[in-house]
């Protein structure tokens, strides 16, 4: 009896671990600790100082410098540290999760064919150590094609030296466009601040739009003749936009630009004592411009105002420290506005107003 009952014991004893190696072979990968897909990323993080990003039409560089990440198509101008932060670090997170095709023929489905193929859709990643060596390099392709993608996120990826390709879990939000890993906005100073334009040409041609309160929507013109008048509103507004919304395209350093051409100059004054000095020229057809922003020390404020001026006077220094020994890439819409004439501003008295531009 008493080995009968032994004997069930160990019977049932092993059908159980029996039951659960079974269940554990058949449980879901998700459940299953996955292998990293860079195993040679562990603990080799801090090594990483060069990343590169290409696609058949679009390549970027970036490169980590006194401790500051910055793209070096654009002279070293600051990258967004978090988008470095989630590609490095996104990179080192890819887990395996099921090898799929090595037939070079089928890459195409997967996003991995690599960039040698015409109208390749794949992005190449390669992250280097401060000497050039490559820490890492891996063909990026298309997002997981399956219902799980909803709860696990996942991409087709392929090393090129090697034929096999895998589905791994993971997140790798990449682009090759410049300006998608730079703060395209530079800075933000609204029209109802603008208390004064004044435009300067190369060639002489100058003039000054101002607004006689805090609070008016119209400029003035400076000196404007008695037998003229000013043209309507919606274009001579604009000359209050100068500084609003700035977006950049491009942030290159000053010494890039050697034969810089003759500059149109802008002097805007704002009613809280800042002062912001531009200047714009154009080559090939591209606009460009350099920023200064200081604070007018003559600067009075009303009796009714209370303004806290030592915090203007920082931001002035702040965003002079920003802008300083840069040339920036603006919208065109923003040069055309400096690039007028002081003809072009003003209407004679006894002519009609042909079209608004």
């Amino acid at each position: 009896m008493f080995n009968k009952l032994t004997l069930l014991s160990i019977i049932t004893v092993v059908v159980i671990i029996a039951a659960a190696v079974f269940v554990n072979l058949r449980a879901p990968q998700s459940e299953k600790e996955k292998l990293p897909f860079f195993p040679e990323l562990e603990g080799k993080i801090e090594q990483v100082q060069k990343i590169s990003i290409k696609t058949i039409d679009e390549s970027i560089n970036l490169s980590l410098e006194n401790n500051r990440w910055g793209v070096d198509e654009f002279d070293g101008y600051p990258a967004l540290p978090e988008k470095v932060k989630s590609t490095v670090l996104g990179a080192a997170d890819l887990k395996i999760n099921a090898p799929k095709t090595a037939m070079p023929r089928l890459y195409h489905r997967l996003g991995v064919e690599g960039l040698e193929r015409e109208e390749s859709s794949s992005v190449l990643l390669t992250l280097k150590d401060k000497d050039d060596n490559k820490l890492i390099e891996v063909l990026v392709g298309k997002p997981r094609r399956s219902s799980a993608a909803q709860s696990t996120p996942g991409l087709y990826v392929r090393k090129p030296d090697d034929e096999q390709s895998y589905l791994v879990n993971g997140v790798l939000n990449l682009s090759a466009v410049k300006t998608d890993w730079i703060e395209r906005a530079l800075f933000d100073i609204p029209s109802d601040a603008i208390k004064s334009v004044r435009i300067d040409h190369p060639d002489g041609d100058t003039y000054t739009l101002f607004k006689e309160a805090k609070g008016k929507q119209t400029f003035e013109l400076e000196n404007l003749p008695k037998d003229k008048r000013m043209a309507p509103e919606i274009m001579i507004n604009r000359f209050g936009t100068i500084l609003q919304d700035m977006q950049i395209s491009g942030a290159y350093a000053a010494s890039s630009f050697s034969d810089m051409p003759d500059a149109i100059r802008a002097r805007v004054k704002t009613f809280d004592g800042i002062l912001a000095e531009m200047t714009a020229f154009s080559i090939d057809e591209i606009p460009y411009a350099t920023f200064t922003f200081s604070f007018d020390e003559s600067f009075i404020p009303d009796e009714d105002e209370e303004l806290d001026l030592d915090q203007i006077k920082q931001f002035a220094d702040g965003l002079n420290q920003q802008l300083s020994d840069r040339v920036f890439e603006i919208p065109g819409f923003k040069y055309d506005i400096v690039t007028r004439r002081s003809n072009t501003i003003i209407r004679d008295n006894n002519s009609a107003d042909i079209g608004l531009d």
